[in-house]
């Protein structure tokens, strides 16, 4: 197979750094290649010995019977079984033989992952190359392109070292080829760089569903992400929920790998992708290796971003996702179903999903590492670990709401909300139960819970008459699954042109944002309304300068409230008299 060179490029290592690289390909373990020689040598001689004890006149005579006695299987189905005439067609040597050179030809490239990085063009070439054989009519030599290099130590190794130096050019190609598929016809995709806003043309079809070959542009643009973050390669299931996703909410940003990508679909058809300018620039570094004269210097520097609001280009990127071995996980996680007696005489037992809940198949095969991280986020998501039945080995997980959707949120943002962040503590039952005594609720009531978190207070609110703001569009999501009215927002900026007979919060506590956040509901109570906050136990001293006009009622300290910290917190009453 012939690999084409660019002569007139700089050297790769001076845009692409070896560290770079080899987040992208495995090392070469020669002795592992030595050992897969020997290897396929010792499975060639066992072909061509079976070939041999079978094609004797001894043994083929009497194949046949076992070929027509055991044409159907069990149930009296037609069995997987050539016909006994095609019985010498099935032990022709060089058919085995080309498919052992092929197999182990795909392994060895395996341990490197060159075909996983290689541009789509080359990848096609060598498997036109190892599949070559099995087209109609091929005959070795006469056309020397398709046939496949001999299997032994020598070619394998030669033809791994030349891939390997090239390995450079191949990650170049494949950014690329994610540059050239992006549509020529909207004038927002630059054309001598990867800018800002880019659009994708015929991303889906009039169903809605996605075009396979487009989304493999935008898995290999993932790939390639991920690499520069450090990250394991994401699968490309999940780059088809991710866009899915993105289609059912047309018209809107969908931000997925952690911060570094967004995605916005269009009932027309298009996908229009953003980028993260720290990724920006490195895509278009690789760019410059390809093309020196046509990319500008300034395309592959990193830009100098201000933190004054909070966009997708000056926000930074998240700093802890979420691996993508464990998204794949949750990408497959399914309801947990039970075996119960069937009462049809067609079936012995019938299948019964358990509500609200989610399993992983083969927890088995899951490391003590990958099942401690899933563990951790279903935990964050309010799922509680469960024993299947009478296999207490095998768990699965309990939540109070469907939890599909929120988990297949997870697998396209690549992360769960920041703690220090959102300044998100989830309120304990005995918190909650206590500041829904205190607040008195009537039938009459219509409720707010602003700073809404996961439900730890609206769970007991009425649900018909509360509206719940929060800002973090996974804990909305949540909401909105457990039956909450959710409105996604930053309550300090939020407008809700009415009044409320009823406010209970649990606000964020950080540089003092409680009091900000107390004025602002009191702000939205009407004559006669109660706010009921669970405050810092600071709030004491503050709350009467905080808000004249209203009379405050404290309970007594709550030590220890949230679990993880040491806060006190007391829970206040204020009721608007004017």
């Amino acid at each position: 197979m012939q690999l084409h060179s660019h002569p007139d490029h700089n050297d790769a290592s001076d845009v692409i750094t070896a560290e770079v690289l080899d987040r992208f390909y495995a090392p070469v373990q020669y002795d592992a290649l030595t050992e897969l020689a020997c290897e396929f040598e010792r499975t060639k001689r066992r072909i061509i010995e079976v070939q041999e004890m079978i094609t004797t006149e001894r043994v083929s005579g009497v194949m046949g019977y076992f070929f027509s006695g055991n044409a159907r299987d069990s149930h009296g189905s037609p069995a997987s079984l050539r016909h006994a005439s095609s019985f010498e067609e099935i032990f022709t040597l060089e058919g085995a033989l080309n498919d052992l050179t092929a197999t182990y030809w795909q392994r060895a490239l395996d341990h490197t992952n060159l075909m996983e990085i290689m541009p789509q063009e080359r990848r096609s070439q060598w498997h036109k190359s190892l599949n070559g054989w099995r087209e109609r009519g091929y005959k070795k030599g006469v056309n020397p392109e398709q046939d496949m290099p001999e299997f032994n130590l020598d070619n394998l190794r030669s033809t791994l070292q030349a891939l390997m130096a090239r390995r450079a050019e191949f990650v170049a190609e494949r950014v690329d080829g994610i540059f050239r598929a992006l549509s020529r016809v909207h004038v927002t995709n630059c054309p001598e760089a990867f800018n800002k806003r880019m659009i994708m043309n015929a991303m889906y079809n009039d169903w809605g569903s996605t075009d396979w070959d487009r989304l493999g542009f935008i898995h290999d643009l993932r790939v390639v992400i991920a690499k520069f973050m450090g990250r394991d390669e994401p699968e490309r299931s999940s780059t088809e929920r991710i866009m899915q996703l993105a289609r059912s909410h047309t018209g809107e940003w969908f931000e997925c790998d952690a911060g570094s990508l967004r995605v916005r679909a269009y009932k027309v058809g298009t996908a229009h992708l953003d980028i993260h300018p720290e990724m920006a620039w490195r895509l278009n570094g690789i760019l410059a290796y390809l093309y020196p004269a046509a990319i500008p210097d300034s395309s592959c520097r990193p830009l100098k971003r201000t933190r004054k609001g909070t966009s997708f280009k000056e926000r930074p990127l998240f700093d802890r996702p979420i691996s993508n071995a464990v998204i794949s996980l949750l990408n497959g996680a399914e309801t947990y179903s039970t075996l119960e007696k069937s009462t049809s005489f067609r079936r012995e037992y019938d299948r019964k999903e358990v509500r609200n809940s989610l399993v992983i198949r083969n927890r088995e095969t899951i490391s003590k590492h990958l099942f401690a991280e899933l563990s951790t986020i279903m935990a964050a998501l309010g799922g509680v670990q469960v024993s299947c039945g009478k296999h207490t080995h095998m768990k699965y997980w309990q939540f109070d709401y469907d939890p599909i959707d929120v988990v297949h949120l997870v697998v396209a943002q690549g992360f769960l909300p920041d703690q220090k962040s959102f300044q998100f503590y989830p309120t304990p039952d005995s918190v909650a139960q206590q500041a829904l005594v205190m607040a008195d609720l009537t039938n009459d009531d219509i409720v707010l819970e602003p700073s809404a978190g996961q439900g730890g207070i609206a769970d007991y609110l009425p649900r018909d008459r509360t509206l719940c703001v929060e800002i973090s569009p996974l804990h909305c999501q949540i909401l909105k699954s457990k039956g909450h009215n959710a409105i996604e927002a930053d309550f300090l900026n939020w407008a809700p042109g009415t009044d409320f007979s009823a406010i209970i919060m649990n606000p964020p506590y950080s540089e003092g944002r409680w009091q900000a956040h107390t004025v602002k509901a009191a702000s939205h109570l009407c004559i006669g309304g109660r706010l009921v906050a669970v405050l810092p136990t600071t709030a004491r001293a503050k709350a009467y300068d905080l808000l004249p006009g209203f009379e405050l009622e404290f309970s007594s300290t709550i030590d220890n409230a949230f679990d993880g910290t040491g806060i006190s917190v007391v829970l206040m009453k204020a009721t608007r008299q004017a």
